[in-house]
């Protein structure tokens, strides 16, 4: 994988210095290199920035495996040459361990779309500065005022017209310039060297996080690569691999009674991934897509020494059809994605065997005696009128129970959602009404002993009226239950959630001032009251900003809680911190936290922080955390009781 890296990115510097001979050398005195993005346009950009983190701690965090001492280090340089843009990432830490997957990541990339971004950027600054100008007006008067720019004053008529598809760019296009580009060339933001670039695929080689569909890939991190190309927003192509995760031998144990069990279900084997999607049209915009993704374990790369383990190697094969279309673009789309996938849950179970049916179809159907299939399926459509401040939109989702997507951790299955949305703005936006519904169902196929449904509803009310108070409000009432037949495991649990908010902003002479009340109220009821719980909670927070550098905050809180099940306990919470601006480049900041809880204990808690900036170098952030835990129920011997301090030192830097 290494020499694939070092080829890509050879094929890519090679690229852009033919590019770079193509071009016509810069003018006198005009600089060939800048370093750093605000330094101007030039031949050869160089533009990244680093991060290094460093932490120190007296304890581990209770329940996590995160190391009291740990390091990090980012590095994300880039060499734009004449449009290309070549890109490393680079992630090493402390906390890689021989228990875990890697965490430490290195990848090349040439993305094109860095230049999408940049054209994009200097087209809204041209629109801006359009707007701003004594022909601004003429924006919004487009349909009375063309006819008589048709006759008098063509040119005029055509920079407006251009404008004016920046203006559809920006709001119907969402930053998508792939039927832009001609208009863009004309106003002089794009280049023609730029318009080529940004028609090249994209292309990453080390660790990766390639996204297909929520149902076939996403979130995976792989070492690998990908490639990713829309030439021209008409054909789509994308396709992956790579290694998911490596051969992890990892024995666990517990002990119940006075027996030790020992297993080791959080081993993994090693595992690979092949992916490709391909399709018509714009990937963000209508489109048509097939994806495939084929996963599957090396059963010989882990010896699984205990037989009460339930780890096993599997194979998974899932394919999907997704689309997008626009009935009225920008304002009204229709989206959805229907597959089914297969999983060998253990590919060391016996193979079926008939003399009825080819061994080669056998094989292609594998045939494992644990093998599973399912289908999923979504459906979403949305539509957005902004002129009316009305935005409505409704989601389907079914995952089946055996549906199994190993591209995709912690994929939710067994469900079947109904999701319902509207917004409406009103009074020039200065009020805004919300409605939401939700309601969720498991037991797809009926394996369990009982199916249980979640639905929600709610509404929301917002007021931000100028020069007067905001206020937010919000209902939220929703019933969980299960229909078993067998009354011990039945269950309905109903919560209902009020939230009210408001705050103002305003000066005293020449002070800076907000203030801000949050109330929230929770109440559960369960089956035969065993289990209900109300919590109610009213937080209020004053800011001041004085005419030196000094800003202060404070807060105060006061939470109760009233339990079935555990006793009443009232929590009064208190903090104000302050921060001071020594001069351009340092500031200092500190502050104060008290939970008083007159049941489980207090905790008191403060911080220390400083800033600095080191010229072009570095920025640093320096801040040191003391907490004291005080809780009279737990034994100190199980946490009940503890001191945490925490040293953490932040240097980092774009340019």
């Amino acid at each position: 994988m290494k020499h694939v890296s070092i080829l890509i990115f050879i094929v890519a510097v090679s690229l852009a210095s033919m590019v770079a001979v193509a071009q016509p050398a810069p003018q006198t005195g005009s600089p060939f290199v800048v370093f750093g993005s605000d330094q101007g346009d030039a031949p050869v950009i160089l533009t990244g920035g680093y991060r290094l983190l460093g932490q120190t701690s007296n304890r581990s965090g209770s329940f996590q495996e995160k190391p009291p001492d740990f390091w990090r280090v980012e590095f994300t340089p880039s060499a734009i040459i004449y449009g290309v843009p070549i890109t490393a990432n680079l992630l090493l830490s402390s906390e890689q361990r021989d228990v875990r997957q890697d965490i430490n990541a290195f990848s090349i990339s040439l993305d094109p779309d860095a230049v999408k971004r940049i054209v994009t950027q200097r087209a809204y600054r041209e629109l801006e500065s359009y707007a701003m100008s004594e022909s601004g007006w003429m924006l919004g008067e487009y349909e009375n005022i063309k006819d008589s720019l048709k006759q008098y004053d063509p040119q005029q008529l055509e920079q407006l017209e251009a404008m004016r598809q920046v203006e559809q760019l920006r709001d119907v296009s969402n930053g998508n310039i792939t039927n832009y580009e001609d208009v863009l060339t004309k106003l002089g933001v794009m280049s023609d060297v730029e318009s080529v670039m940004a028609s090249l695929p994209k292309i990453g080689v080390g660790t990766v996080f390639p996204t297909f569909t929520p149902l076939t890939l996403s979130g995976a991190r792989i070492i690998g690569g990908n490639l990713e190309w829309n030439p021209g927003g008409v054909f789509y192509l994308h396709a992956v691999y790579g290694t998911t995760q490596r051969p992890l031998s990892r024995i666990d144990s517990s002990r119940t009674d006075t027996t030790i069990y020992r297993t080791s279900d959080n081993s993994d084997f090693g595992r690979k991934l092949y992916g490709g999607r391909i399709g018509f049209g714009s990937i963000t915009g209508e489109h048509v897509t097939l994806t495939g993704v084929y996963t599957i374990d090396d059963k010989t790369s882990l010896t699984i020494a205990d037989t009460l383990s339930a780890l096993t190697p599997q194979k998974n094969i899932l394919s999907t059809i997704d689309f997008r279309v626009e009935p009225i673009p920008g304002i009204w789309s229709l989206e959805g994605e229907i597959g089914g996938s297969l999983t060998i849950g253990d590919l060391n179970s016996p193979q079926f065997s008939t003399s009825s049916v080819p061994d080669f179809l056998l094989a292609a159907a594998d045939s494992n005696a644990s093998s599973y299939v399912d289908w999923s399926a979504t459906a979403s459509t949305t539509v957005n009128i902004r002129s009316s401040g009305t935005r409505f939109s409704g989601t389907v989702r079914r995952i089946g129970a055996g549906y199994r997507a190993l591209g995709v951790p912690n994929l939710r299955v067994d469900v079947l959602r109904f999701d319902v949305k509207v917004d409406q703005a009103l009074m020039k936006r200065q009020m805004s009404i919300g409605l939401f519904a939700r309601q969720d169902r498991d037991n797809l196929i009926p394996i369990k002993r009982s199916t249980s449904t979640l639905l929600s509803i709610g509404a929301t009310l917002g007021l931000n009226f100028r020069g007067l108070p905001y206020l937010r409000l919000s209902y939220a009432p929703y019933v969980q239950q299960s229909d078993a037949s067998d009354t011990l495991l039945q269950y309905v649990n109903r919560t209902t959630m009020w939230n009210a908010s408001g705050g103002y902003a305003y000066r005293i002479s020449d002070l800076n001032a907000s203030t801000n009340i949050t109330f929230a109220r929770q109440d559960a009821a369960t089956k035969n009251n065993l289990y209900d719980y109300a919590v109610t909670s009213v937080i209020a927070s004053q800011s001041v900003t004085l005419l030196i550098p000094l800003s202060l905050t404070a807060g105060v809180g006061w939470i109760h809680q009233e339990a079935v099940a555990s006793p009443s306990t009232t929590i009064i919470t208190i903090d104000g911190s302050a921060s001071y601006i020594l001069s351009d480049v340092l500031s200092a900041s500190g502050g104060l936290t008290l939970a008083l809880d007159d049941t489980y204990g207090d905790r008191t808690g403060f911080f220390l922080g400083v800033t600095a900036r080191l010229g072009q170098f570095a920025d640093i952030d320096l801040r040191a955390e003391r907490t004291l835990f005080n809780e009279r129920l737990t034994p100190r011997v199980l946490g009940g009781a503890y001191q945490e301090s925490i040293v953490r030192l932040t240097v980092s830097r774009s340019w």
